[in-house]
C-alpha cells in the first residue's frame, strides 16, 4: 500500500511537508514566492510584536492575525518576547532531505532563548489553545521532539 499518495521526493517526505506540497507545490521554483508570500509589516497592527515585519506564507497571515488579536484581547500577547524566524529554505533540523515547514513560509519561531528545541516549552496552555483555536499548531505539543518555538499553519 502506497502510504505517499502524492509520488514525490524526500524533500516533502513527512505529513506536513506532503500537505504543503500538495497546496502550494514546490518553495524552490522560480516565481514561488511572488505567488504565495508576503512581507507583513506586523508592528502596523501589533506594536507590541518583537519584529517590525515579517515574511510568511499568504494563507498563514490570516489565521496569525485573528490569533494575535485574541491574544492581545486576553492579555497573553505579553507571553511573546522574541521572534527568531519564519521564512527560510532548509532542511528540518537533523535531516539532509526533508525541508522544514519554514521552507514554505508556514512556520515562525517565537521565544528561542527560552523554548530550546528538544525541551517542554514554557507557552501557557491558554496561549497555546487561543493559537490552536485559530489554526496555528506549536510544537510544544508534538509527540516525539518537542519543538515549543515553532508555531505553524500544519502541523508536524
Amino acid at each position: 500500500m502506497n502510504t505517499n499518495p502524492i509520488n514525490t521526493s524526500a524533500a516533502f517526505s513527512g505529513n506536513a511537508q506532503r500537505l504543503l506540497y500538495g497546496r502550494y507545490g514546490d518553495p524552490r521554483t522560480q516565481g514561488w514566492e511572488n505567488k504565495w508570500m508576503t512581507r507583513w509589516e506586523i508592528r502596523k497592527e501589533f506594536s507590541w510584536f518583537p519584529a517590525a515585519a515579517i515574511y510568511i506564507h499568504k494563507d498563514f497571515k490570516p489565521k496569525l492575525t485573528a490569533a494575535f488579536h485574541e491574544l492581545e484581547a486576553k492579555g497573553l500577547h505579553h507571553e511573546i518576547k522574541s521572534f527568531d524566524g519564519a521564512f527560510n529554505i532548509r532542511y528540518v533540523r537533523g535531516s539532509n532531505s526533508a525541508l522544514s515547514v519554514h521552507s514554505w513560509g508556514a512556520a515562525i519561531d517565537m521565544n528561542a532563548p527560552e523554548n530550546p528545541l528538544g525541551t517542554a516549552g514554557k507557552w501557557s496552555q491558554a496561549f497555546l489553545e487561543t493559537m490552536l483555536v485559530n489554526g496555528i499548531f506549536c510544537g510544544q505539543n508534538w509527540v516525539g521532539r518537542k519543538d515549543p518555538m515553532h508555531f505553524a499553519l500544519v502541523n508536524g
